[in-house]
């Protein structure tokens, strides 16, 4: 068992923050202005938009606000111990996995729409958790359990690497 000093932890070896592709963030915005302007046309000028005053609409603004804060970013991080996923700039989801418990771990290319039917927190058809926010490039890591977690990354083989250089450095 590893213990960690929460009052002085462990530095960070590697970070990458992704957001999720710009045309999630466009159809988001686009449900919120067409629940707020619920008679938005495109053939209608600026000056004939009314905002909507039922209540109902704010409430569902304020949730869908709630989601792109709670999921729309992915945190990947590797200290000395454990790889650290989480989504959302306050994180809301997050999963740890401490070093010892990888049994092995690849870069890979995986098909989002065809193996997950999309980007976030997925499972596969072959029961893998997948852990992504864009692209098809990941780390397929095998826990000794025999569980598979897939974590998507612009830079895979980098994280790899630093996956591997600290599992090393824990068996010395």
């Amino acid at each position: 068992m590893i213990y960690e000093n929460t009052l002085n932890p462990t530095a960070v070896l590697f970070r990458e923050d992704q957001l999720f592709a710009s045309w999630v963030y466009v159809i988001m915005g686009f449900i919120a202005l067409k629940l707020l302007f619920p008679d938005m046309s495109l053939q209608d000028g600026l000056e004939t938009l009314h905002p909507s005053d039922d209540p109902r609409t704010y409430i569902v603004l304020t949730v869908l606000g709630a989601l792109v804060t709670a999921l729309f970013k992915m945190s990947t991080e590797v200290s000395a111990t454990c790889l650290m996923v989480s989504f959302g700039w306050l994180p809301i989801f997050r999963i740890r996995i401490t070093l010892p418990e990888i049994q092995s771990i690849e870069p890979c290319t995986y098909r989002p729409l065809k193996d997950t039917l999309g980007w976030g927190i997925r499972r596969s058809w072959r029961g893998e958790t997948v852990l992504s926010a864009r692209g098809n490039r990941a780390v397929r890591i095998v826990k000794k359990d025999g569980s598979v977690i897939l974590v998507g990354s612009q830079k895979p083989d980098e994280l790899a690497g630093v996956i591997e250089a600290a599992r090393r450095s824990l068996l010395i």
